[in-house]
């Protein structure tokens, strides 16, 4: 997958994606699927914004039961199903706990019949998965076996807790990489730092797209039949394109987990309401609290998710220590035994999400958008040209199918693929089998890939840090093969490295070092990266 602005705009495209998050990545695989000649850009890199903040559980759809919703719960089961299939790799069961209380709608009765429902409607969710990552049917515990598996939890009106099982992404940034990568095997083009400054309709019912490289300043212009707005928070930015149909203006709210050094609970995932009333206004079965889900992963805790309105636009977006440190004190308030301390978050991840616009949001009622939206802007003057409004990391391959099923009544592509997915270009394997072990896990069916730089290594010292798990020649692939621009693509959005804790300097110095002798930095370069990177943990507490 090579970043070529020049050949993306030498070819005319039957849809163009803006925007590189879930959405747009899922796009881009089932269009080239499909037999489209698509492209998918963002302004700034893939999966650096909304999409990147995630609790990392692809829901099935449990919660959903309160709206009586089953058709959304089918479409968040048969996307998760995708998903697991999709990078087994990158996907692990989670099981789930919730305590259960009183003899209502929080009692042990009501959460068994939801879980038998769960599992009748999800009765297809581990068809085509490998048996290791099978989901499991929900089943209820004791109260005693509740307050073993969350200690010191209130017992009072406690009667034991209901268990289901989700699925955990390990790595949500590489998983929307891997959609990339096949879409790219397929046959897609795409662009990061490739941003859609100007649309121009053309006579010939073509749309001409002015993509700014934001390296070079170079203006490409691309042709497209169609165009695809998946660009998240910035779906504005062409607003005189994509002007909503009742002419309102789009609300958002700031959704926030912190991740924790503290490992709080064992495997499961504990759902506990919140101490704020809530009403979820378009529930049936009304809770009162919002809840908090407190989820194990690669040895630390997620947290989340707080919501607050907001009204910063998404490229300053900002959070401040305040938000932080209430935070923590809501979820010391919820579980006591927690005893979280700001020292004790070890990073955030923060993005916008749609608010309806039915409800004015207090402090602590931020009603959010329940379904994804496909908007067809046929009647603004512009055929061919669609918005998504996405509000779910797991439903986007449901929204990707859904957006190609519009266009296929409309055209049909010129060719026809294979549906077996391709398979990369063949690699080697490493001799060293931890190595070629620790490849797999990270990069799953492009692992040769990696290997066949690891194998062209000149220097001896093949580790930029053993510990870590990071090798030299995974700078150089993803830079070759990815479209690894920056330090913070390769910590963030490609390895894993970062999301959970900033990497220490010396890591950061290494990896900048070999990134600059690929890509020619000078030190002030490389020193501008390294600072990049350390300032999306403000304001958190940095180490040495």
């Amino acid at each position: 997958m090579k970043r070529d602005l020049k050949k993306l705009a030498s070819e005319t495209l039957d849809i163009l994606v803006i925007g590189g998050g879930t959405h747009g990545a899922a796009i881009a695989y089932h269009g080239a699927m499909a037999g489209y000649k698509i492209a998918v850009i963002d302004k700034n890199d893939f999966c650096s914004a909304t999409s990147a903040n995630s609790l990392k559980i692809l829901h099935g759809g449990l919660r959903y039961l309160q709206h009586l919703n089953i058709k959304r719960m089918r479409h968040s089961i048969m996307a998760r199903r995708e998903m697991m299939g999709f990078a087994p790799h990158l996907v692990r069961p989670l099981p789930c706990i919730m305590p259960a209380y009183g003899h209502g709608l929080r009692g042990k009765k009501i959460m068994q019949a939801a879980l038998f429902l769960n599992d009748c409607i999800s009765w297809d969710r581990n068809i085509g998965l490998p048996t290791d990552i099978h989901l499991p049917p929900g089943f209820t515990v004791s109260k005693q076996r509740c307050q073993e598996l969350i200690p010191g939890i209130k017992t009072e009106g406690l009667h034991g807790a209901s268990i289901w099982h989700d699925a955990l992404a390990v790595d949500t940034e590489r998983l929307i990489m891997t959609y990339l990568l096949e879409a790219a095997n397929l046959g897609a083009l795409a662009a990061n730092y490739a941003e859609a400054t100007k649309i121009i309709m053309e006579g010939d019912g073509l749309y001409c797209v002015s993509v700014k490289d934001k390296f070079t300043q170079q203006v490409h212009i691309v042709k497209t039949r169609f165009l695809v707005n998946a660009a998240g928070p910035w779906i504005d930015n062409l607003s005189s394109v994509t002007k909503s149909p009742d002419n309102t203006a789009q609300k958002w709210a700031v959704a926030l987990n912190l991740v924790t050094r503290k490992k709080i609970f064992g495997e499961h995932a504990v759902a506990l309401e919140g101490n704020k009333t809530y009403e979820d206004q378009d529930a049936i079965i009304k809770r009162g609290k919002r809840l908090y889900f407190f989820v194990p992963w690669r040895g630390y805790t997620m947290i989340g998710t707080d919501y607050q309105a907001s009204t910063a636009h998404p490229d300053g977006l900002q959070i401040k220590r305040e938000d932080i440190q209430q935070m923590i004190e809501d979820i010391n308030a919820i579980y006591p035994p927690a005893q979280l301390t700001y020292e004790d978050v070890s990073f955030y991840h923060a993005g916008l999400l749609p608010m309806t616009p039915k409800i004015e949001a207090g402090k602590d009622n931020v009603q959010l958008e329940k379904n994804s939206q496909i908007h067809e802007h046929d009647r603004n003057g512009f055929k061919g040209i669609f918005s998504i409004k996405g509000v779910k990391y797991t439903t986007a391959p449901h929204i990707a199918r859904e957006i190609i099923h519009l266009l296929q009544k409309r055209f049909s592509p010129a060719k026809t693929v294979n549906k077996k997915q391709h398979a990369p270009d063949a690699g080697g394997q490493p001799e060293n089998h931890a190595i070629s072990r620790l490849l797999e896990k990270r990069y799953g069916r492009q692992a040769a890939r990696v290997a066949h730089y690891l194998q062209e290594e000149q220097d001896d010292n093949v580790w930029i840090d053993k510990t870590a798990g990071f090798l030299k020649a995974e700078v150089n692939y993803l830079i070759q093969e990815e479209m690894a621009c920056t330090l913070s693509d390769i910590v963030l959005r490609r390895t894993g490295l970062g999301t959970a804790e900033c990497p220490s300097r010396k890591i950061l110095a290494e990896i900048a070092a070999v990134m600059a002798a690929i890509l020619d930095w000078d030190e002030e370069r490389k020193k501008k990266e390294i600072e990049d990177v350390l300032c999306r943990y403000l304001p958190l507490i940095l180490p040495v």
